[in-house]
């Protein structure tokens, strides 16, 4: 959510194409929540492109050498963004890239001609937990699981 809202202001501060527009969480949090080297790809005055971008999702802007755009997001704006994923509800993060596409899921259950042991658990565990994260991303799906699978 965030990262887009940085890439729409990039756009329109550089009129550069958004899958052009690199934004990335730097992996030390003292370069802010996100950052961009689109100054060093434009070859263009990172300050100048930083001061375009000045916005109330941000706290503040950094420029940092040779050529990298920091941003260190605003406490509203991430209050904000909770308030929204409280209102979703169950619905947040759900996709719509099924397309209500009928998928089955198959997982088997454990041998009935061997020792238990937790291995067998984990099939049922993860084919479930796969068919529940297709089910938010928006396929028709149908469990089945096999229940004494021993060739008989």
């Amino acid at each position: 959510m965030a990262r887009e809202e940085i890439i729409k202001l990039i756009q329109k501060a550089t009129g550069e194409k958004p899958e052009k527009i690199k934004v990335e969480q730097p992996e030390d949090v003292s370069h802010g929540d996100y950052s961009t080297n689109i100054a060093l790809q434009l070859k263009k005055d990172p300050t100048e492109i930083a001061r375009k971008l000045k916005s109330g999702i941000f706290e503040k802007v950094e420029v940092a050498e040779p050529g990298f755009i920091n941003f260190f997001l605003s406490k509203e704006f991430l209050q904000k963004q909770v308030e929204g994923i409280l209102k979703q509800g169950e619905k947040f993060g759900q996709l719509k890239i099924g397309k209500n596409k009928k998928t089955q899921v198959e997982f088997i259950s454990a041998n009935p001609t061997g020792p238990l042991h937790i291995g067998n658990g984990r099939g049922a565990f993860f084919g479930d937990t796969l068919a529940n994260i297709l089910e938010k991303a928006g396929y028709k799906i149908t469990r089945e699981y096999y229940i004494n699978d021993a060739k008989a």
